[in-house]
């Protein structure tokens, strides 16, 4: 107990200050203080029985320092009949501060009382002192010796004040008696653990999640974040997983990075595997004998893989995209970028998928490429394929039992195919351009460059179509047409075409040369007629009309919109020969003329050969030549039986 006594000029008020617990409890002690003191006026009388106005403020520093807590009390206090008046500090009406969040480690304290004898709020009388003796039980509420609060700690100095050791010691958390983070040396954990190697022999690791790197032992500089990421790892090392149960399995692997809930879960021993992305590469190989997998997989479920984690041995694969190469398991080398790009893939190897949906049900097809939006989707076990282009290939051949096609498709729709996919047999096809060979199937050998080059043909084989719509109608083989909407005559097999029916002028610097070797010919015979044909023939001039040759040629879906000087071959004078009058003179000299190339069908317009005239020109000036002989020899006896008449 410590007495001690006010004075003023109007009262003197002698103070007994009684510090103690109303209840001693070490557990949950009440948040004040018991005050007693004794009031006397100026004649040194005891004010007995009187209620008088008091305030009590707690400043901390100095005297003068900053109050931390002040309060009154209503009713107002009341004195007994030997002038004694009894207060709870902290149970009064609170003005400054809270009386529970003084932080008594942070002193020194001092308490000042003011009173007004008569009951009123005009303090005369003051005093103030130091707090010699701490309230150690509110003192240990806020933490004792750390002085840390559980409800929030104010007044603390960044440099004197912290919370760990001051020794060479690890800084231990636990929850509910259950070890729930350390930091250590160079190793951090922190979360939930039931299991935890409490030594590990590893260094430079950090984990942040119940049961982040549980087992590690000597694993060194792994990064788990998320609670059972790196759960079972015992001495894998350059790990990182960011997730829920990512790299949850990893005993020995190194150098793999897994980010997303269940990336790269399965694995135990491979190394350097990269999977980004919920459940990416989930069933990782799970054999304890590891390799290098120099997989990549980002996205949503890219990787899978196999249930059964065993079988997932590919290697160099990567996988870029929401469930891209989703079924691999033993392929290797494959390159998927683009949504369910590769997704059904499993021992296909050398595969490259770029674009939603690309090679998507490719399962063991090899060595093909793939770029666009449903390009080659629906190829399954082909192999040896190039596609690029928005749903190029894209209804390739799906039987399991695949081959190498050697097909080549750049372009939208390029080698579409029929819709019914097992028909799309072909091989050995190149399709450039816009629709090029859109229809094919079982067509072969076929080259067609341009927008909708070759576009209707479907079984025909070793066709050529270079030039936008390049192609003919029916199922034709070895043919070819060279130019912007060529092929309106070739409408049999084994023809060539060049240039439209607007091509006026075919030029070159020397005429075309015809394979003519007597080692290749049969049945030779000298049977071309000469006069007897050429009299017959009626060289003619005419203008070409091609509006009546397109209608009678082509089909309606070829035409296309007019371009410049179309039909201005109309307006040009030619020199010629009428097809079916020469095949009449042909017929009437009894000559197999292959000069003149008639109709096989409707649609199909005669041609002429000019060139194959030379032969029976020859042959007219040969005969020619025989009557004009054998006309000089007759000249030559006349003159000369002239002559001998004149003399006579």
């Amino acid at each position: 107990m410590k007495n001690f006594i006010h004075s003023s000029s109007f009262f003197v008020l002698k103070i007994t200050f009684i510090l103690f617990w109303i209840s001693v409890s070490a557990q949950n002690p009440p948040q004040k203080i018991s005050f007693q003191a004794v009031v006397r006026n100026s004649s040194n009388t005891l004010i007995s029985n009187t209620a008088v106005g008091m305030r009590i403020s707690i400043i901390q520093g100095t005297v003068s320092g900053t109050v931390v807590y002040r309060e009154v009390f209503s009713p107002n206090p009341t004195t007994n009949i030997n002038g004694l008046v009894t207060v709870e500090v902290g149970a009064g009406i609170p003005q400054v501060g809270a009386f529970s969040e003084i932080n008594w480690a942070n002193g020194p304290y001092f308490i000042k009382t003011e009173t007004d004898p008569v009951g009123g709020t005009n303090y005369t009388i003051s005093g103030t002192t130091q707090l010699l003796s701490v309230p150690y039980a509110l003192y240990a509420v806020q933490a004792g010796n750390a002085g840390w609060g559980l409800t929030g700690t104010s007044g603390t100095n960044p440099t004197a004040n912290f919370i760990g050791t001051t020794d060479n010691q690890d800084v231990i958390f636990k929850r509910n008696g259950i070890f729930a983070g350390k930091i250590a040396t160079s190793n951090t954990y922190f979360g939930h653990y039931y299991t935890y190697n409490a030594t590990p022999t590893g260094q430079n690791n950090a984990a942040f999640g119940a049961a982040a790197l549980a087992f590690n032992a000597a694993g060194s500089s792994n990064t788990a974040l998320g609670a059972d990421a790196l759960f079972s790892n015992v001495d894998g090392m350059e790990n990182t997983a960011t997730g829920v149960a990512a790299l949850a399995f990893n005993t020995l692997g190194n150098y793999n990075t897994a980010m997303g809930r269940d990336a790269l879960r399965s694995n135990k021993a491979n190394s350097r595997s990269t999977a980004m992305g919920y459940g990416s590469m989930y069933f990782a190989d799970d054999r304890f004998i590891g390799r290098d997998t120099y997989n990549t997989a980002i996205g949503y479920q890219a990787l899978v893989g196999s249930s059964t984690p065993s079988n997932n041995t590919g290697q160099g694969n990567t996988a870029l995209g929401d469930q891209a190469l989703f079924s691999n398991s033993s392929g290797a080398s494959n390159d998927a970028m683009g949504m369910s790009a590769l997704k059904y893939n499993t021992t296909g190897t050398n595969n490259t998928a770029v674009g939603s949906a690309s090679l998507m049900y490719n399962t063991t097809g090899n060595n093909n490429v793939s770029i666009g939006h449903w390009a080659m989707y629906y190829n399954i076990g082909n192999s040896r394929s190039t596609a690029v282009g928005f749903e190029a290939m894209r209804n390739a051949d799906d039987r399991i039992a695949g081959r190498e096609t050697y097909n080549t498709a750049i372009g939208y729709q390029a080698l579409l195919g029929s819709t019914t996919m097992i028909n799309n047999s072909g091989q050995y096809n190149t399709a450039v351009g816009d629709q090029a060979l859109y229809a094919n199937t079982t067509g072969s050998n076929n080259t067609a460059i341009g927008q909708g080059a070759l576009s209707s043909n479907t079984a025909g084989t070793s066709n050529t179509g270079i030039g936008r719509l390049a192609y003919f109608s029916g199922v034709l083989d070895n043919t070819t047409c060279i130019g912007f909407f060529s092929g309106g005559m070739v409408n049999a097999s084994n023809r060539i075409e060049i240039g439209n029916s607007s091509v006026s002028v075919i030029a070159g610097q020397v005429g075309w040369s015809t394979y003519s070797d007597e080692r290749i010919k049969d049945n030779i015979s000298e049977d071309v007629p000469g006069l007897d044909f050429i009299t017959k023939l009626r060289p003619v001039t005419y203008n070409l009309n091609i509006h009546r040759q397109n209608a009678m040629m082509k089909d309606s879906g070829k035409e296309v919109a007019d371009w410049k000087e179309k039909f201005a071959i109309e307006d040009i004078k030619m020199t010629g020969f009428l097809a079916q009058e020469v095949e009449d003179a042909a017929r009437a000299s009894g000559y197999d003329f292959s000069g003149v190339q008639a109709p096989v069908n409707p649609n199909e317009l005669y041609s002429i050969r000019y060139s194959d005239f030379v032969m029976p020109l020859v042959k007219a000036v040969q005969e020619q030549q025989v009557i004009i002989e054998q006309q000089n020899d007759t000249i030559e006896q006349l003159i000369k039986r002239i002559e001998a008449l004149e003399k006579k």
